[in-house]
């Protein structure tokens, strides 16, 4: 199907996709991997889409879901991965007589560098090779479904588009019920990207029921500017005569959709518990009927994975990330040590911008790995949205690439065959450009700029790009070799007036000359009165940014920071990855107090504290990841100190159980712990009851930590729990993951864990004297 016929079907009815694969497949007596089926079982998977396409759906995903070669490999099934993807396509297309065939992919299991071990162009590679054999077999469109990671979700939205422009795209992630991903992406950051990326439909499914997903979906449909998709989970699982089932029933499921289709879906169906008898009710409750308009907030953003900032009121990027000029800092680039741009990110933050500027100095010194690790550093710190000051086009894509949210690119010639090549990476990537007034040589008047900038706007209508996507650069030179600021103010006015946004690099206008704060000050505060939208600043500048703050009071707005978490100095140092500052502190704790005392009362206390903060939703999974990374390394100085005697709370033995390959969940469990000060053996995945027996006598662990994210492996924690205690395995039980909760806990006889955090407290509160 091509892309234009399918939009003209999303603007005429409401569409009807299918329900869950692997819960179905579960009730009905298989155990396994699910996509195998495609091969040893296919009237199996034929019966049920047969099913499904009776029970009213438009479009039937193919049973490909981890059907991906890492995915495959993990469960010793990567020698059938061509044959298991395109025999899927052949199942579907058997069945779906006149109804659409979506071949449907998810994650790769693993996060994506710096929070898991896999590259992008890795992920990338992964996701191209599946999508291309679904393509080739047949498919009318690509659904990709359950991400938690925003950077993962991009990796394959470019595989897809860079095998075809043509094949319809929905992209879909998982939130939990404060809308956010586990990730810490918020929907506002999703749909704000996804606005600008090559996709046709951006959606949401699992995790939540649709009670849970209604308000969250409702923010998604303020801020997304795409048709709408949602596939919500049928309720919770629960034990019922020795049998997985969910609590969402047919009918209550049929009227919470119609409620999503109130809210402006254009595609409506289910995820995890939801049978054909959810679909059919489903789509005889809802009926045919036309997509409901929205109101959709049209204000422009910058953001990070976990950061995101409106520019509409005034945008302030700083300058003080440029290598040029600084030997010591280029010099520590070159050597790819990233610390210097770190700190300056952390300080502009604090200061009040809005984005960073990141120029890494003479390009010609460096390579594509210097500009793909420093945005890689960067995310790994949370830091502010990035504006990317990079000349090479190669470099530059490099960065965007890397990129994990909407950045900005500073900034275009406005040639033609310059503006084209930025406004191409725009484009794929997304964000927003910075255009100059100029197009080799500088114009000598106010008026010559506009006329530039006019042209510019010209080349930006023809590649359909929104100009409120865009400011344009008047040009900002110094005054001391005797140029005329009344220029720049006259093509700021020139710019506004006609409803153009404008920015400028204010430092250019102090250059060589004293005073040179007050002189900044003074003509941004000009420029803003001419109409002024942003500038490229150093905000240590204290005189620059209080004028910045009058002048924006004066017209009623206000500069919006980034709230600061009241900090001590020692929680600051870790979750922003200061390990020296950290150690340095640690010195001095020493002098006064013994390594045990600095371990566990100081050190300690502090990760409780970040505990808290992470399962309070102030900081996110990067901020887990650094916080014990950075502390690692302090805690490991003090047990030396103790002559080798670690001080650890206990020893904890985790695994996720057999048929279940998920561990991304477990792996941030094991992070929460070990900065907890526990002992962690963390054994994998797919992990067989009688193998956990075994490790279990290895290690001998206090506790056991079982995850089961699908509910096809959650009777695994049983079997696990059965066996340990039947051989006598002294050893708290704690079980988690998407398909525990507190009454299959309860009927395991194992305690239940929501999360990484109520994991930790728990593990501290058996080890303080709990019965086993």
């Amino acid at each position: 199907m091509r892309r234009d016929e399918f939009t003209k079907l999303l603007n005429e009815k409401v569409i009807f996709l299918d329900g869950a694969y692997g819960t179905e497949f579960f009730k009905r007596g298989f155990r396994g991997v699910i996509e195998l089926l495609n091969i040893t079982a296919p009237n199996t998977v034929r019966d049920l889409q047969k099913e499904y396409i009776k029970a009213g759906s438009n479009i039937l995903l193919t049973n490909t879901f981890s059907a991906n070669r890492s995915k495959l490999r993990a469960h010793g099934a990567e020698d059938d991965f061509e044959k298991i993807n395109r025999k899927a396509v052949e199942i579907a297309r058997s069945v779906c007589g006149n109804q659409l065939v979506f071949g449907d992919i998810s994650s790769t299991g693993n996060l994506i560098k710096p929070l898991g071990p896999i590259g992008f162009d890795e992920a990338y590679e992964i996701f191209k090779e599946q999508v291309s054999i679904l393509i080739d077999a047949g498919v009318d469109g690509i659904i990709i479904e359950t991400m938690i990671d925003l950077k993962e979700l991009k990796a394959a939205i470019l595989a897809v588009r860079d095998l075809s422009t043509e094949i319809p795209l929905i992209a879909h992630m998982t939130f939990e019920e404060d809308g956010k991903s586990v990730t810490g992406t918020s929907v506002e950051i999703f749909a704000t990207l996804m606005n600008d990326l090559d996709v046709d439909v951006v959606g949401m499914n699992c995790t939540l029921e649709p009670k849970q997903m209604l308000s969250v979906f409702s923010r998604l449909a303020k801020y997304c500017k795409k048709p709408l998709s949602v596939e919500p989970n049928a309720g919770k699982p629960f034990l019922e005569n020795g049998k997985v089932v969910y609590r969402t029933k047919p009918e209550e499921f049929a009227i919470y959709m119609a409620d999503f289709v109130e809210l402006g879906a254009n595609i409506v169906g289910g995820c995890c518990g939801t049978g054909p008898e959810h679909i059919e009710v489903m789509t005889k409750y809802i009926g045919e009927q036309r997509p409901r308009k929205r109101e959709i907030i049209s204000t422009q953003y910058l953001s990070t994975r976990t950061i995101i900032k409106p520019v509409d009121t005034f945008l302030v990027i700083g300058e003080r990330i440029n290598a040029s000029g600084k030997k010591k800092l280029q010099a520590n680039i070159q050597q790819m040590d990233f610390s210097g741009v770190i700190t300056l990110a952390q300080e502009q933050e604090r200061e009040g911008c809005t984005a960073i500027d990141v120029n890494l100095g003479i390009e010609k010194l460096l390579n594509e790995d210097h500009f793909r690790q420093v945005i890689i550093e960067l995310d790994k710190h949370s830091c502010l949205p990035v504006s990317f000051d990079v000349q090479n086009a190669n470099f530059l894509e490099t960065a965007m690439r890397e990129y994990v949210g909407r950045g900005l690119i500073n900034s275009a010639f406005s040639r033609r065959e310059h503006l084209i090549e930025r406004i191409d990476l725009m484009k794929k990537y997304g964000g927003i450009l910075m255009v100059l007034a100029m197009k080799s040589d500088i114009p000598k008047t106010a008026q010559e700029r506009f006329e530039v900038v006019l042209d510019a706007v010209k080349i930006l209508e023809e590649n359909s790009v929104d100009l409120e996507r865009v400011y344009f650069d008047p040009l900002v030179l110094p005054v001391g070799a005797k140029n005329d600021y009344h220029v720049t103010l006259e093509t700021i006015k020139l710019i506004s007036q006609a409803g153009l946004k404008s920015s400028i690099g204010l430092s250019n206008l102090s250059f060589g000359m004293p005073s040179r704060e007050n002189i900044n000050a003074a003509f941004l505060t000009l420029a803003i009165e001419n109409g002024l939208n942003a500038a490229i600043l150093n905000s240590k500048e204290t005189i620059t940014m209080s004028a910045l703050q009058g002048i924006l009071a004066l017209k009623g707005k206000g500069l919006i920071r980034t709230e600061e978490i009241n900090e001590d100095p020692l929680l600051g140092y870790i979750i922003k990855g200061q390990k020296e500052s950290l150690m340095s502190a640690v010195q001095e704790f020493l002098k006064s107090h013994d390594p045990l005392y600095v371990s566990q009362q100081i050190l300690g206390k502090v990760m409780e504290q970040i505990g808290v903060l992470y399962a309070t939703g102030k900081i996110y999974l990067p901020h887990l990841v650094l916080a014990a990374e950075t502390v690692q390394p302090a805690f490991d100085h003090l047990n030396g100190l103790l002559k080798g005697s670690q001080v650890k709370e206990g020893k904890v033995l985790l695994a996720t159980v057999q048929g279940d390959i998920h561990d991304i969940g477990k792996k941030i469990v094991a992070t929460v712990l070990r900065s907890g000060g526990f002992e962690v053996y963390d054994v994998g995945k797919d992990i067989s009851a009688a193998t956990i027996l075994q490790e279990c006598k290895k290690y001998k662990p206090d506790i056991v930590g079982l995850s089961a994210m699908m509910t096809t492996t959650v009777g695994q924690v049983k079997e696990v729990a059965d066996l340990l205690r039947s051989h006598g395995v002294n050893v708290f039980l704690i079980a988690g993951g998407a398909s525990m909760n507190q009454q299959l806990a309860d009927q395991f006889n194992v305690l239940y864990a929501k999360d990484a955090v109520q994991a930790l407290e728990l593990c501290k509160k058996l080890m303080k004297g709990g019965e086993r």
